[in-house]
């Protein structure tokens, strides 16, 4: 049967409404859906989720702990099924996976674990020893995001991640064998990859001071003194966690790419009211309420035009979008490292889920009708819309010298 460790307990189950913030999730009983009891839980994963936050998606709740009074929540969702799977949601219970399923695997001749061992103003989650009297300190992250078979890490930018980082390819030069270890919770993944999309600073960094225990196919191996390993564990529904693979394939060869600063990227905007609007020398267009969403590109400063997008107010007007932008509610911003112009074949993309074109925006330099379409309902919503995003960046845009789309 193999050893398992239990993640979480199964107390009950329910169907996912919306999640207000990064820790709460509004749920409700299966039976009853959006017009019935309304359960407020915890959400112990801060990461985006963005594969999994659309409503009805059934969640498994453990009920919280009575004598804990500083909970505000009775119920914590801690995990989901997503494709026949189940996803564990607690991102911090993955260090117990690791201490009693992973680590005796990546750690030849293992004698000891010490949990949360401090060293100087820092704080790893474990020392190992091992047969030959050898420190290694390890950092264990938990990886939910997997799609297109490619794992990645992390789903939102961490600062706590690099700072590890950087602390343990320091620390190796004082005699520790430094590690890092994601815990990839779910699917069947098979390769893992730094999120330079989310992350490119992380992502650089991880390519630039870690080495691959396992490298992914042809990809090199690097050469950073921080060992970096991938483990996929498989969790039942009752919580009950089990070691698939000690060893998936690390790619880190894309650290290049994260530190170049290039690629695509989409801009959602919401019109709170029909109006009209003038672009530019597109002259004046009648605009419905609803959402937008703008695809484009940077060869290079990718983050500063990204950002430029994101303010309402341009001393000078540039694009057709900075003329858009001013009258918007909310705007939000999803990029694209890639190696490749993937700007027309996002617009493509966007007409064939559904996306209305509006006629010139932001295409005058290519052939296509449009790059800026039409939703009635927020994109982030829409699951085609989440999973062409999921497909560019852990896909189409890793795909190197196949030209332009």
């Amino acid at each position: 049967m193999g050893e398992s460790y239990s993640l979480f307990t199964n107390h009950r189950e329910a169907v996912f409404l919306r999640r207000p913030n990064r820790f709460l999730i509004i749920a409700a009983p299966p039976e009853e859906g959006a017009g019935g009891e309304v359960l407020v839980c915890h959400c112990p994963n801060p990461g985006r989720l963005m594969e999994f936050a659309f409503p009805g998606t059934r969640l498994i709740l453990e009920k919280r702990d009575e004598e804990n009074l500083k909970a505000k929540t009775a119920w914590t969702a801690a995990g989901l099924y997503h494709r026949n799977t189940v996803v564990p949601l607690f991102a911090s219970r993955a260090n117990g996976a690791a201490e009693k399923l992973i680590l005796k695997e990546i750690i030849p001749g293992l004698t000891e674990i010490h949990p949360e061992y401090t060293l100087g103003p820092s704080r790893f989650d474990f020392l190992c020893l091992d047969n030959k009297k050898r420190k290694h300190l390890v950092e264990v992250k938990a990886c939910s995001l997997i799609e297109y078979q490619s794992a990645m890490f992390p789903d939102a930018p961490s600062g706590r991640a690099l700072k590890h980082l950087e602390e343990l390819a320091e620390l190796s030069s004082q005699g520790y064998c430094c590690h890092i270890l994601f815990v990839i919770t779910h699917s069947k993944p098979r390769v893992f990859i730094p999120n330079l999309h989310t992350d490119p600073e992380f992502a650089a960094a991880l390519s630039r001071c870690g080495h691959a225990v396992l490298p992914f196919a042809d990809a090199s191996a690097g050469d950073g003194p921080v060992a970096i390993h991938a483990a996929l564990i498989r969790c039942d529904s009752q919580g009950r966690a089990k070691l698939v693979s000690p060893a998936i394939p690390v790619d880190l060869s894309h650290g290049k790419l994260a530190d170049s600063n290039s690629g695509n990227y989409l801009i959602l905007l919401e019109l709170p009211r029909e109006q009209a609007i003038e672009i530019g020398a597109l002259g004046t267009i009648a605009f419905k309420s609803g959402w937008y969403v703008y695809t484009g590109s940077a060869r290079k400063n990718l983050s500063q035009r990204v950002n430029r997008h994101l303010r309402h107010h341009y001393k000078q007007k540039h694009w057709h979008l900075d003329y858009l932008t001013p009258q918007a509610g909310k705007i939000k911003a999803l990029p694209i490292m890639s190696y490749r112009n993937l700007e027309c074949g996002l617009a493509r993309d966007l007409e064939k889920i559904g996306g209305l074109g509006i006629p010139g925006f932001g295409s005058s330099d290519c052939r296509c009708d449009s790059h800026l379409f039409y939703f009635t309902d927020p994109p982030m919503e829409n699951r085609d819309f989440v999973d062409l995003i999921l497909r560019y960046r852990h896909r189409d845009a890793l795909k190197r010298d196949q030209g332009n789309l």
